[in-house]
């Protein structure tokens, strides 16, 4: 049996519902028992980029000051920190961090407990590590942010949201935040194979090891996600001590399944996940089922398409479904300001900026032109355009498939 999950009903970011919830969500699971007086706790947030916490791409500001007190009552400190898209610098990150909410919240939290600006702070520390890790089947060498190596656990408190290349983004794949911002679209280019990728986020979970998972699904992200999507409330906290029966929890609550999943499917593969909703033991006030949101939009589509049986008719049909679902990034241009930001960020320099013909909201003219020959689809470009114009394009028989499965 996997790690128990626990599932709590929150209708809101109110702070005393958010408390209660989350305090029910921990003592499902046997509490804070690994928090003594005088640790440092560090708290890995979801910070993909400095955006509004309403937008939800990001995790709120309410959780994690509600986590913040009750680490405090146990006589903890706490970090929060994460590693965003764009440079690792503090001027770029302090942005972030004000953006998405958190220095605000943990100015007000620590005025208000008449606690030192020390009790509860923000990572301030962007210095960079080297890491070996034998054990890994992706990344055995890797570079990860050096905060992680100065506190004494780690909880990881991600968003529940869509995502283009993986399906789903949630306690796995927040991980990957404790990779340098500038150095994810490296890691992006080495492992372009979906696979791949996700035994790396399986890897960085295996490596750091966090103490306990914590998942905001008050309210997620559907659709372009998980940066760009929309906003959809949900209605849940969640937390386990491990982040593999956790995700499939979350997936099922948002309709997905293993097969939707790509880090749920290597997890598998490598005894440490379950396969299937069955196999979780879901503790709490209420089930997935009474939670689920049956019609939550996804990213793409991340269909079962092996078929079983050998033959060379077999094998192309197999290759001509997989061509007939296979996504890609596009540009709409009439939401683009021509930052350049998807230019910077492509790690196959895949993308030029162009003089547009048509009309753009970029006083500049350009727009991104993407060059499919070079273009490994690790959605970089989408994930990290500030105006969501960069959109998942589905083939017309994708669209279709789409349609039935929502």
């Amino acid at each position: 049996m996997f790690d128990k999950v626990s599932l709590e009903k929150c209708d809101s970011y109110d702070h005393e519902g958010v408390l209660s919830a989350l305090k029910k969500t921990l003592e499902n699971i046997g509490g804070l028992d690994f928090v003594t007086k005088g640790m440092k706790i560090g708290i890995k947030a979801n910070l993909v980029s400095g955006m509004d916490p309403q937008k939800s791409a990001t995790t709120h500001p309410a959780l994690l000051r509600a986590l913040c007190e009750v680490l405090l009552e146990r006589g903890a400190s706490v970090v929060i920190g994460d590693s965003p898209g764009g440079i690792y610098t503090a001027h770029y990150v302090g942005g972030v961090y004000k953006a998405c909410g958190l220095t605000e919240m943990v100015n007000e939290l620590n005025k208000n407990g008449g606690k030192s600006a020390e009790t509860v702070c923000l990572n301030d520390d962007f210095s960079v590590k080297n890491a070996e890790f034998r054990d890994a089947v992706s990344i055995k060498t890797f570079i990860y942010t050096g905060w992680l190596d100065n506190v004494d656990a780690i909880i990881n408190v991600s968003k529940l949201k869509t995502h283009a290349m993986m399906g789903m983004s949630c306690a796995v794949k927040n991980m990957f935040g404790t990779i340098p911002g500038t150095t994810k679209p490296e890691y992006h280019m080495r492992f372009p194979d979906e696979k791949a990728f996700a035994n790396l986020m399986v890897d960085l979970n295996e490596f750091f090891k966090p103490a306990l998972y914590i998942v905001d699904a008050i309210d997620g992200m559907e659709g372009n996600g998980p940066t760009a999507g929309e906003k959809r409330h949900i209605g849940a906290i969640l937390s386990s001590r491990k982040p593999y029966a956790l995700d499939m929890v979350c997936a099922g609550l948002i309709g997905m399944k293993l097969e939707d999943v790509t880090t749920l499917v290597v997890a598998k593969e490598r005894g440490l996940g379950p396969a299937s909703l069955d196999e979780c033991e879901v503790l709490g006030d209420k089930s997935v089922g009474e939670l689920r949101v049956a019609d939550f939009k996804r990213a793409t589509i991340h269909q079962s398409i092996t078929f079983e049986g050998g033959g060379i008719m077999r094998k192309l049909e197999s290759v001509a479904v997989k061509l007939a679902l296979s996504t890609k990034p596009k540009v709409k241009a009439a939401q683009c300001i021509g930052c350049k930001k998807c230019y910077e960020t492509c790690p196959a320099k895949a993308i030029t900026m162009v003089t547009s013909r048509g009309k753009t909201a970029g006083k500049n003219n350009l727009v991104p032109q993407i060059n499919r020959s070079k273009c490994i689809k690790c959605f970089c470009c989408q994930e990290f355009c500030p105006k969501g114009a960069m959109k998942v394009h589905h083939n017309v028989l994708g669209k279709l498939v789409g349609k039935i499965n929502n």
